[in-house]
């Protein structure tokens, strides 16, 4: 729990406690509008403030521990790739695996796996509605709790048990399939740099296949 969060419910406790005792203390004297209104206000301002402390533990990422997760640590990367797009690819995906809760990083072109870094299960990667969703609607899919959703049968090449995924378009021919070491870990900023990288990679590899830099295998 943030110290954010402790702060709101120990004041809303603290707001429900006075507004008892005032009327413990009040006695049997006639009912006063201004003490009724006083009473309304501060029983609403009490609940928000609980409520608000509840809320930001529910969604705190750091409360959520990441899950140790089975695999191989490795890096995969097609062959044919030119030089530009290797160094992009191995320096962002290190920059994603050492800075977030990411745990997987998949890089997919043209449907064709360009890369695979991080915990390896060395199930084939396979495509299927979600990752065809982000294709067509070219916009990001953030899937916070994986066992909720009954389409995760179509990342059975992630580590089992993944609580996570972050599907992230590179233009309509290729995502970036990044996966959480558990539910809701990925920050905004981490959201933000995610995409920010999607879109350099993308015209990197738009500008590769323009040169003819390299061709499917």
């Amino acid at each position: 729990m943030t110290t954010g969060a402790r702060l709101s419910l120990l004041t809303g406790s603290i707001g429900s406690l006075a507004l008892a005792l005032n009327h413990l203390t009040a006695g049997n004297s006639p009912a006063n509008v201004s003490l009724g209104r006083a009473d309304v206000v501060g029983s609403l301002m009490a609940v928000g403030l609980m409520l608000v402390g509840l809320n930001w533990t529910r969604v705190d990422p750091a409360a959520q521990q990441p899950l140790a997760l089975a695999g191989e640590q490795g890096l995969q990367l097609a062959e044919g790739l030119p030089d530009g797009v290797r160094e992009e690819l191995g320096w962002g995906s290190q920059m994603l695996l050492l800075n977030t809760a990411a745990v997987a990083v998949h890089c997919v072109w043209n449907q064709r796996l360009l890369l695979s870094r991080g915990l390896l299960t060395g199930v084939p990667y396979q495509d299927g509605p979600l990752v065809r969703r982000v294709l067509s609607g070219q916009q990001r899919l953030y899937l916070v709790n994986l066992k909720l959703f009954p389409a995760r049968r179509e990342f059975t090449y992630l580590p089992e048990g993944t609580p996570a995924v972050l599907l992230e378009p590179l233009g309509a021919q290729g995502l970036l399939v990044v996966a959480g070491a558990s539910p809701r870990c990925f920050s905004a900023a981490d959201l933000g740099w995610v995409k920010g990288w999607a879109e350099r990679l993308g015209r990197r590899l738009e500008e590769a296949e323009a040169a003819k830099s390299f061709q499917d295998q």
